[in-house]
């Protein structure tokens, strides 16, 4: 009996136990779950810290911005429309032919608003080129109200930056640029300007994008913007763009909107271009450019159809003639690799390394000639001198020279014949002409056009000279499913009335 309660009692305290030690397990467990919900808890953050950093940046800032107005004369366009005919030729939107002109009607004033930073206490501010451009008067009106006449420095339409200066009896307050390069997308910005007249108007937004080119169509080789989306409208050209430093890290240019208002998309030249341009405006009252004189071009499917990687560098479309390159040697269809160390991974960096030297210095470039490098020196030159014309792609309209063959590239081409060697006026009557192209085919997505010569097709290894009908058809035979394909095409300059070498190229479906 005895034995039993003992058992009794052992099982009792064994069932105390486990359920202390289990009810220690639960409630631990219940304490870490509490302490990892407290750790959790999120702060909210103070909301008056950013908006103070906004109001002292807008302070410091506001009294070097200015006020631009200018005045231009705008030519009567009726004068010399004396009779009928001229008149109803004229634009419907010409200003004075829709209030009701006539040709004996004065010239008159126009008048155009814009923004101004300065960056020299001597008087000297940026501006954007449209708002002085042919400005026969420049108004600049301070913070404290007071105006003064301005006169212009030097203007560069290719970034659309000029730079214009004041005399004043005392220092100017000094706006500070900033590094463009250090922006990122997302960073805070302040946009200071004088939309529709309200002088120092500032906005906020952000850096929505960086390296935006050929906006609203336009295309400047030399202009490569920073997106923003604080509010940018009529009158801000020229005006700063800021960042949380109080440094000036752009100048806002353009807009895109249907309605010439702010739709979130605002245009900003970099600082470090505009710091580059304004040296050379401030020493020489102009823009000088370094060029080789070549035209090129950058296309992935270019460099495969050569047998290079996609990122090759950028081909030689065309040579001037006489210029730099073509007395180094180079030829369309060279690769340009490297120029002075610098890898040449696109058109732009071509551009600013070229561009950027001085007129009269050496560059050293490296350049892959079918597949094989070579090193070539370049005199660089004055840019002005040569650039060269655009293309024209005219065909005569009795087109009946020789045999026309439809082409699987959805191209229609016909042999060069003596007769048609002359009426193109071409040297020799090697290449296939051009005569139609299909709409939507493989020769249109490739940029062929009518009028065009054919002289080569390259598919990866394989160069096909292209001289007459047969060959073209030789060539076509090459042209399978996922082929990257070049061609070596001729197009008329019409300033020098002389053709030119060029590539384009395309995958085959």
């Amino acid at each position: 009996m005895t034995q039993k309660r003992l058992l009794y009692l052992t099982l009792i305290i064994a069932t105390l136990t486990i359920g202390v030690v289990i009810g220690t397990i639960v409630s631990g467990g219940v304490k870490a779950t509490g302490e990892q919900q407290k750790a959790a808890t999120l702060v909210i953050p103070d909301p008056v810290s950013l908006s103070n950093a906004f109001s002292q940046i807008a302070a410091n800032l506001d009294p070097a911005v200015v006020n631009i107005n200018t005045e231009a004369t705008v030519e009567n366009p009726l004068r010399g429309r004396n009779n009928q005919r001229d008149r109803n030729n004229l634009d419907p939107f010409d200003f004075f032919d829709f209030f009701g002109g006539t040709p004996d009607q004065p010239d008159r004033k126009a008048r155009n608003l814009g923004t101004g930073f300065i960056v020299d206490k001597a008087g000297y501010i940026i501006t954007n080129h449209h708002v002085v451009e042919k400005a026969t008067k420049i108004m600049v009106r301070l913070d404290d109200k007071s105006e003064h006449q301005a006169k212009l420095i030097g203007s560069d339409a290719e970034t659309d930056l000029a730079v214009v200066k004041i005399d004043v009896s005392r220092d100017l307050p000094v706006a500070r640029l900033g590094n463009s390069d250090a922006v990122k997308v997302g960073d805070w910005v302040l946009a200071i300007g004088s939309p529709f007249s309200l002088d120092h108007t500032v906005t906020a937004g952000i850096i929505s994008a960086k390296g935006r080119e050929n906006i609203a169509g336009t295309s400047n080789q030399f202009q490569s913007f920073l997106q923003t989306d604080a509010a940018i409208n009529p009158g801000n050209s020229g005006g700063p763009l800021v960042n949380m430093a109080g440094e000036v890290i752009g100048i806002n240019t353009a807009i895109i909107s249907e309605t010439r208002q702010s739709a979130g998309l605002g245009f900003a030249l970099p600082s470090n271009t505009a710091a580059k341009v304004y040296n050379q405006i401030v020493m020489s009252g102009k823009v000088t450019r370094g060029g080789i004189g070549v035209g090129y071009r950058e296309d992935a499917a270019l460099c495969r159809a050569f047998g290079l990687k996609s990122d090759c560098g950028v081909v030689v479309q065309n040579v001037l003639p006489g210029g730099p390159a073509a007395k180094a040697g180079i030829q369309p269809g060279d690769v340009i690799t490297e120029i002075n160390g610098t890898k040449i991974t696109s058109g732009s960096v071509l551009l600013d390394v070229v561009a950027n030297a001085s007129v009269g210095t050496t560059l050293r470039a490296k350049i892959n000639r079918e597949g094989k490098e070579q090193s070539v020196s370049l005199a660089v030159v004055d840019r002005a001198e040569v650039v060269s014309g655009r293309a024209s792609n005219d065909v005569p309209d009795n087109n009946d020279q020789g045999e026309t063959t439809q082409a699987r590239l959805g191209i229609r081409v016909q042999p060069i014949t003596p007769d048609l060697q002359r009426q193109l006026k071409l040297d020799s009557t090697d290449g296939v002409l051009v005569s139609a192209v299909d709409s939507g085919g493989v020769g249109e997505d490739a940029g062929l056009a009518r009028g065009m010569i054919i002289t080569r097709i390259v598919a990866g290894n394989q160069r096909v000279d292209v001289r007459n009908v047969d060959d073209f058809r030789r060539a076509e035979k090459l042209l399978k499913s996922g082929t990257d394909v070049a061609f070596m095409v001729m197009q008329r300059d019409p300033n020098t009335n002389r053709y030119q070498s060029g590539f384009l190229a395309v995958t085959i479906p």
